[in-house]
């Protein structure tokens, strides 16, 4: 069973630093779980659960959602989970309660102190303001999308929490009640700052009376973006729902955030639902009775855990061109794996493998005995891919992508490093090291010609990094320098030590001055064979290592 991204260890330990950072409440369990609309914490229970999939708004919205991460929708997916991680943990904080109010008060309570508790949050925590501040924007590209931005003023208060400081959108109130909304309004923004949570709760009876919802059931448009409070106890009276980990969820002390997951959203294979349950099972205790102190980094003296890198989605390039150069990315990377060096072999009278041939010989010694043998040595890959205009004729940039693509995909299987670069007369950063293998494939699937050719500082940035092991490089070009960048190229060549692969996707014309900056080269317009003569080039240099 192929695991989801969320599910990889370094995203569920990343996730658990993170929920220890913001919230430092011992003895809870932490969860990741597409089983749940998007997030709450069981204050009683001392669970929070997280859904990392949150999908990305609508693209016609894109625009309006400030601080939005890289990564496309892989990285807002781990920026938005930070936020959930830190809205939960406000919660433990700031949240003086282990239930909601039920019906309409419940959910608009839920609104009102989801905004308070998370102002709370950033005067500990001043970095979480461009985060949650995407968060808001996100969810509010999303109720616009479904509900528009008016409606009536119960609604407005959950568009006004999100858009109270956006530049474009904001809630406007059309409904039979929009008389009403001044007076909402200032009594929604007092409550943001009010100093205690039964604060809250006065002021959303203030509005419901205001508007005349005093007993009004909860509203389905309104419990997709505040989840939980229909998992809370009613004064005793359980509310039937069933957590996924066969525990009755009462759900009591459940406070949730704001969205639901996307229609049709993946599950989890094999019926599993959740990943990354972690647990503090070494704490002595809870910080007791009374007011819950408030923890900032300054007084840990640690900043939030680094967000670690997602792998992004493949691209329909990626997937097209892996398609294509499976066969020769297995080949390539065989021809990679530098071989050990062969085992000296004598004849032993007891030891080694039976030979039978010697045996029937009357030989004393029937047995080979292995002696030595070196292991494999390390190998690391740098390749720079010409992207000038001139790569444009004659179908050569389309050689190179996909010479480029067998390369990486090969060196994934193989273990081996891979840097890399692009350039035209600029030098762009293409593969490192520490891409995640997904990201680069993408990356050499997606290159495509720019403008002139410069190749000597693409050479400088390709072999000033130092790594460790033999290290083979990878030139694909059109050969089209000038005479002054030949001489750059001879003179850094000279002084390069590891391996050198030089492919030319020229003219004959080119390969003279080309040959005379790198040596022997690779001269082949058919990509059938291409990758046959740079695996036969490497099994020369291999064969040249074992001397």
């Amino acid at each position: 069973m192929q695991k989801l991204w969320w599910q990889e260890e370094r995203i569920r330990a990343w996730a658990w630093r993170a929920w220890r950072y913001y919230s430092w409440r011992p003895g809870y369990q932490f969860r990741l779980s597409v089983a749940e609309a998007t997030a709450y914490v069981d204050m009683q229970n001392k669970v929070v659960v997280c859904n990392p999939q949150r999908p990305l708004p609508p693209a016609k919205y894109l625009s309006g959602v400030r601080h939005l991460p890289a990564g496309g929708e892989r990285g807002f997916q781990l920026a938005y989970l930070e936020s959930l991680i830190a809205h939960e943990a406000g919660h433990t904080q700031f949240t003086d309660t282990d239930s909601l109010p039920p019906g309409l008060l419940g959910q608009l309570v839920n609104i009102i102190e989801d905004e308070r508790m998370e102002r709370l949050m950033v005067q500990d925590f001043p970095k979480l303001a461009p985060l949650l501040t995407m968060a808001g924007d996100a969810d509010a590209a999303h109720w616009i999308d479904r509900q528009g931005a008016g409606g009536d003023v119960i609604g407005g208060c959950l568009l006004w929490r999100f858009t109270w400081n956006h530049p474009v959108w904001a809630y406007t109130p059309d409904g039979p009640d929009a008389h009403l909304w001044p007076q909402v309004k200032e009594i929604l923004e007092v409550a943001w700052t009010a100093p205690h949570y039964d604060d809250v709760v006065l002021s959303a009876r203030r509005i419901l009376a205001l508007t005349g919802r005093d007993h009004e059931e909860q509203r389905p448009e309104l419990r997709d973006f505040c989840d939980g409070e229909a998992l809370v106890l009613d004064g005793g009276e359980e509310r039937g729902r069933t957590r996924q980990d066969g525990a009755e969820g009462d759900g009591a002390g459940q406070q949730g955030k704001r969205g639901r997951a996307a229609a049709g959203q993946q599950e989890q294979e094999d019926g599993e639902d959740e990943s990354g349950t972690q647990t503090d099972d070494g704490a002595t205790g809870d910080e007791g009775e009374g007011e819950r102190p408030r923890f900032g980094p300054g007084t840990r003296g640690q900043d939030a855990p680094q967000r670690p890198t997602p792998d992004q989605p493949p691209t329909a390039q990626s997937e097209a061109l892996k398609v294509e150069t499976l066969g020769d990315a297995r080949r390539l990377a065989a021809a990679l794996r530098v071989p050990c060096d062969p085992e000296s072999v004598q004849p032993s009278r007891n030891r080694g493998r039976f030979r039978y041939d010697r045996y029937v010989g009357g030989s004393e010694r029937p047995f080979d005995r292995r002696m030595g043998g070196g292991s494999p040595g390390e190998t690391h890959l740098r390749l720079a891919v010409d992207i000038s205009a001139s790569m444009v004729q004659g179908g050569r940039m389309t050689q190179a992508r996909r010479m480029a693509f067998t390369v990486v995909h090969a060196a994934q299987m193989t273990g081996i490093a891979v840097l890399a670069v692009a350039f035209d007369e600029r030098v762009q950063s293409l593969v490192e090291p520490s891409a995640r293998p997904q990201n680069a494939l993408n990356a050499v699937a997606a290159l495509n010609v720019r403008g002139d050719t410069c190749l000597s500082p693409a050479l400088r940035a390709l072999w000033t990094p130092e790594l460790s092991g033999q290290s083979v490089t990878l030139i694909i070009t059109d050969g089209q320098l000038s005479a002054g960048d030949y001489a750059a190229c001879g003179t850094l060549k000279a002084a390069h030590s590891g391996a050198v692969v030089p492919i030319l996707l020229g003219t004959d014309a080119a390969r003279p001055a080309y040959e005379h900056a790198f040596g022997v080269c690779v001269h082949m317009d058919d990509p059938a064979q291409l990758t046959n003569h740079v695996i036969a080039f490497l099994r020369a240099w291999q064969a040249r290592l074992r001397r």
